[in-house]
Formats: C-alpha cells, structure tokens, sequence
C-alpha cells in the first residue's frame, strides 16, 4: 500500500510548473479535438470563440488550462491523496469541478472584459452544456493518468 509522501514547498512549485507546462496545453490540444469531434458528431460546433479569428479555437485559452491543472493539483495534493480517495470518485468530482469552473470562468470572462471568451451557442446555459460532463470526465481522466505516470503525484 503506497503512503502519501509529504513534500517541500519547493517540490510543489517543480511539480506545479513541470505540470502547466506538459498537461496544460495537452488538455488545451484535448479541447480542440473534442469540440472537432462534436462537430463531427453534429454539424455545428459546440463552442465558439467569438473573439477568435479561428472561430471554433482560441489561443488565449491557454492559461485558463494552466490554472485548471494548478487547482486539480491542489486537490489531488492536499485532498484526495491524504484522504486516499478512490480513482474513480477523483475523476468524477475534478469533471463535476471543470464543468463549474468552465461555466464560472465564461460567465466571469463576459462580465469582466464585455465580449464573452467562448460560448456554447445551442446551449440554454451560454458557457456550457451538459455534453461538457463527459468531456470533463475525460479530461480529468487524462489529468489523473499524466499526473500518476510522469510525475508520481499519486504515490
């Protein structure tokens, strides 16, 4: 049975960072193909970036995935791992988080800056729609599998 190792304030910094630079912009590349797979899946795409001159993607998204994995390590860290929570229920509580924080960050972005950063266009909800849970889950699965092999978050 692994034991949650204590680590430095420094070995969370080098883990943070090591993180936003490598899953950040996988997840951000994750985004991409799921909103080119839904497209596919529907003929319409199931988020836009009116701002963008791509339309269906955006490059100022990227820090917003980077902060994600900032919040999903310190949960991963300071809660599921001392807790010894079960894989299956991380995944599904960081999906149920990114949902909220997609729709909290649309919601915050529109009203900040005037313009919205993205928006689902067939959705009742403006910033998100309940395709998103499963992507999510995805997601936080792709986190989860990246953060245990390369960085041994979950030992």
């Amino acid at each position: 049975m692994a034991h949650y190792k204590k680590v430095g304030v420094m070995d969370n910094v080098k883990n943070i960072v090591r993180q936003v630079v490598l899953i950040g912009p996988l997840l951000w590349l994750l985004e991409l193909f799921q909103n080119k797979l839904y497209f596919f899946a529907t003929g319409k795409w199931g988020w836009v970036y009116p701002q963008s001159p791509y339309h269906w993607f955006s490059f100022e998204t990227l820090p917003n995935w980077g902060l994600s994995v900032v919040v999903f390590y310190f949960i991963y860290r300071f809660w599921f791992r001392p807790k010894k929570m079960s894989v299956a229920a991380s995944i599904l509580i960081i999906g149920i988080l990114g949902v909220v924080l997609e729709w909290c960050n649309g919601f915050l972005m529109h009203r900040l800056t005037g313009e919205p950063m993205f928006i689902w266009e067939h959705s009742s909800f403006l910033y998100i729609d309940y395709i998103a849970f499963p992507m999510w889950w995805f997601n936080a699965s792709v986190y989860h599998f990246m953060s245990a092999v390369f960085f041994k978050l979950h030992d």
